[in-house]
């Protein structure tokens, strides 16, 4: 791999432990359109997905007629359920502020997620890690979420500085967010904070932690 000048992180899964909160607040929301998700289900067919891809796959897989306004409605429904509830009890993974701090002084980083930018924002200044981060876009910004690239083409459009693709790396801990950062042109280190290592198979890298994540890139 060429030298690494520009680590972009994802966001649920590898900053936010989080996964099972979404979990949660999409069961929660999907209870009135009598629709229940299971584990096995949400981490194997949704997780990649952003709020309006997860819950229209669900309606549609379910084969359940639901309209725009219906759809509008059951997304902020769970998207006020995790605001108000949940996003307070998810923690940063461990080890990982060490790493942004740590990467923040030799690297430019950035965040391309599928989660809302208002969660983002709040988890970022309220663990004092938001100056670290030179952009973020969120799923507020794209029209076609991850797996689709498009949210690491808008990263890539938006770093304010003169950079070779090969210079470029991004974490992410699922297949859906590892195919949208290859379709981007760009390597990809796995974490296994949610799928195994067999799962991540499309990564360049994976590693289990994030001290083994800042030696590899250090070492660059």
């Amino acid at each position: 791999m060429k030298q690494v000048k520009i680590v972009i992180f994802d966001f649920d899964g590898v900053i936010l432990d989080s996964e099972n909160s979404h979990f949660i607040a999409f069961n929660e929301s999907l209870k009135i359109l009598n629709i229940n998700i299971s584990e096995k289900e949400y981490y194997s067919k949704y997780i990649s997905y952003d709020d309006r891809g997860v819950i229209t796959n669900v309606i549609s897989d379910r084969k359940i007629s639901a309209s725009n306004g219906e759809i509008d409605m059951i997304i902020k429904n769970k998207n006020d359920y995790f605001e108000s509830r949940l996003i307070d009890n998810s923690k940063l993974f461990p080890g990982v502020k060490e790493l942004i701090i740590k990467l923040s002084k030799n690297f430019i980083l950035s965040i391309g997620s599928g989660a809302n930018r208002s969660e983002i924002i709040r988890t970022l200044k309220n663990n004092n890690i938001y100056n670290y981060f030179d952009t973020v876009v969120s799923a507020d910004e794209v029209n076609n979420p991850k797996p689709n690239p498009e949210t690491y083409n808008r990263v890539l459009d938006s770093l304010n500085s003169e950079f070779n693709i090969d210079e470029i790396v991004v974490i992410e801990d699922s297949p859906g967010g590892i195919q949208s950062a290859k379709s981007a042109g760009l390597k990809c280190i796995g974490i296994t904070n949610t799928f195994d290592i067999e799962a991540l198979h499309k990564a360049d890298i994976v590693f289990s932690n994030y001290e083994d994540i800042l030696k590899y890139l250090i070492s660059q």
